[in-house]
């Protein structure tokens, strides 16, 4: 390659380079240094939306802690009960008969007390008298003193005995309530399975009572939900018999222990109603819905 042909090509080269160099700085002098987008945060409803039912706030399934035959039944389903009402009971005449002879045995005892506590300011009166004579010797005094000693541990033992008649009274009442149901707090008969004649198991429910007009909401979530929610937090409510209808709940308690539904561990969660609400029946299903 000749030299003038050399030095041609070199100053082309070097008039494109310039140009493309050229270009470039251009398009970056006219960019911003950087790009800034606001972001407008959206309002994101958090939900936990769960399926329970009405039950009565207070429910008790009673029986008898001990075997026996039913002899009364003083109501129905149905009925309305005061707190400790007499419900139902079954033969207790043995228990009856330890109890008259026990208390007749502690009022024999209570008398025999009596009998040496006023036996004793006799002994000490005489006492007295003696200490004021002056004719009195010493072995008199002496003899009167012995007396009022043994006076006094048959009043400490005789005590003791009345002190054990009256425990066993106390044990004999104590299996007598056994034999007897009593109304725990104020409701409504909701079941009674027995008859009077019939034979009743211990241990076993014969009576379900259940509040009146009170009721709460009952449901089971999972370990997951029951971790976001807590004592107090409100919830909205309806109910399959006015569906159209918004109430308010709190939740009153939350199980700590997992309850298994169907092999899965559910926890239980328990809410009472903050609005009054009316025509309450147990087992209508509630729909309830926390906001987050």
């Amino acid at each position: 390659m000749n030299k003038k042909l050399f030095i041609l090509i070199l100053l082309a080269i070097l008039l494109t380079g310039g140009g493309v160099a050229e270009f470039f700085y251009q398009s970056l002098s006219k960019r911003p240094a950087h790009t800034e987008t606001l972001v407008n945060k959206g309002n994101i409803q958090n939900t936990i939306e769960l399926s329970g039912k009405i039950v009565p706030e207070n429910s008790a399934n009673l029986g008898f802690e001990k075997n026996g035959k039913i002899i009364k039944i003083d109501h129905q389903i149905g009925d309305f009960v005061k707190m400790g009402d007499f419900l139902a009971s079954t033969n207790a005449d043995d228990l009856q008969a330890q109890l008259d002879q026990a208390e007749a045995l502690t009022k024999s005892s209570e008398d025999i007390l009596d009998q040496y506590k006023e036996l004793l300011k006799v002994q000490k009166a005489k006492l007295g008298s003696l200490k004021k004579t002056k004719t009195a010797n010493s072995s008199d005094k002496k003899a009167q003193r012995a007396q009022i000693s043994a006076s006094d541990a048959q009043i400490d033992a005789q005590e003791e005995q009345v002190t054990a008649s009256l425990s066993n009274i106390e044990n004999i009442k104590s299996q007598l309530k056994k034999t007897i149901i009593e109304a725990p707090f104020d409701g409504i008969i909701a079941r009674q399975d027995i008859k009077v004649g019939e034979i009743a198991g211990a241990g076993t429910p014969i009576i379900t009572l259940v509040s009146q007009n009170s009721f709460k909401i009952e449901s089971f979530t999972s370990l997951l939900e029951i971790s976001r929610l807590k004592i107090g937090d409100l919830a909205q409510i309806t109910l399959d018999n006015n569906p159209e209808k918004i109430l308010n709940a709190k939740i009153t308690s939350l199980d700590p222990i997992e309850t298994d539904i169907n092999n899965v561990s559910n926890y239980k969660i328990t809410l009472i109603f903050v609005d009054s609400v009316s025509d309450l029946r147990s087992g209508i299903s509630a729909n309830i819905k926390f906001r987050f």
